[in-house]
């Protein structure tokens, strides 16, 4: 039983607790997840089972879009309205033009610091675990991309965003930060993860009993990458670990560039793995076991 699994997560589970709810409902011990997702958050989570967990990694990688409702005025430990309170502060009077010019202000590669209550790890610790023993550190700040902020619905004291961003991007720092230039707090109210990559909200499934019936193969998930077909000759190489030269790739499909991964094959078009085209040929990067 291998592949992967797009679950829409219900509000009040962890991503951890959505894996352990999948291994009980398949039968299985190697299932992992390609980025977490907050306990109050809903949304896309991308769960590999059996040998995909191998791939996750390139899902892991792509860009994410988020639906936030940004609540102004507060300050929790949590940067979520299920955190302590910790301050309160007058919310300004909003105007869609000045929301939307602090909105750009993100746009674009920025410095982040991670919430306090995250799983970055400090010496071994994730940050989140040391919260909890009452053990707030400031993690330091991360350099991500926002590709995109869009302005849903304007209210009083809340605000709602669209936000494209890549890995490692925390709306709740986002929230943080959007308050603090609009001279007030802000939190997530609520937040739902629409799309990791290619995998979308409105095509993941509930966790149910018919979980298997919606896995899918590693190859399909991983349909972001061009595809490399390679001569029977060279497939033992590849699976060996060495370098494949020119002369032992059959085709290529899509736009390949230097340093591009790509999914590979043999001639009768079955999945081998991961591999990174550089230009003197092609190496493997994540391989299946051999069947």
């Amino acid at each position: 039983m291998d592949g992967f699994l797009n679950i829409h997560k219900p509000a009040g589970m962890t991503s951890y607790d959505v894996v352990r709810q999948a291994k009980k409902i398949l039968k299985i011990k190697k299932i992992g997840h390609a980025g977490n997702l907050d306990p109050e958050a809903t949304g896309v989570l991308v769960l590999g089972v059996g040998t995909a967990t191998r791939f996750l990694q390139f899902i892991m990688d792509l860009p994410k879009e988020y639906v936030a409702e940004i609540q102004l005025g507060i300050l929790t430990d949590t940067l979520d309205m299920a955190g302590e309170i910790l301050d309160r502060k007058p919310v300004p009077p909003l105007d869609k033009e000045k929301v939307e010019q602090v909105l750009r202000y993100f746009v674009g590669e920025i410095d982040q610091i991670p919430p306090s209550f995250s799983a970055i790890k400090i010496e071994g610790k994730r940050l989140y675990e040391l919260a909890r023993d009452g053990v707030l550190v400031q993690a330091k700040p991360k350099r991500v991309t926002v590709y995109s902020i869009d302005l849903l619905n304007l209210g009083e004291d809340t605000i709602k965003i669209r936000v494209y961003a890549s890995k490692g991007t925390y709306v709740r720092s986002l929230a943080r930060d959007i308050g603090h230039r609009l001279g007030t707090y802000g939190v997530v109210k609520s937040l739902v993860r629409t799309r990791i990559g290619h995998f979308r909200l409105e095509d993941a499934v509930e966790l149910g009993p018919d979980l298997a019936k919606h896995l899918i193969p590693s190859d399909v998930a991983l349909s972001h990458l061009p595809q490399v077909y390679l001569r029977e000759i060279a497939v033992k190489h590849f699976r060996n670990g060495n370098r494949v030269s020119s002369s032992g790739i059959l085709r290529k499909t899509g736009y390949i560039r230097s340093f591009q991964l790509v999914r590979v094959y043999d001639e009768q078009e079955r999945f081998l793995g991961v591999g990174v085209m550089k230009w003197e040929g092609l190496y493997p990067k994540r391989l299946l076991p051999p069947s």
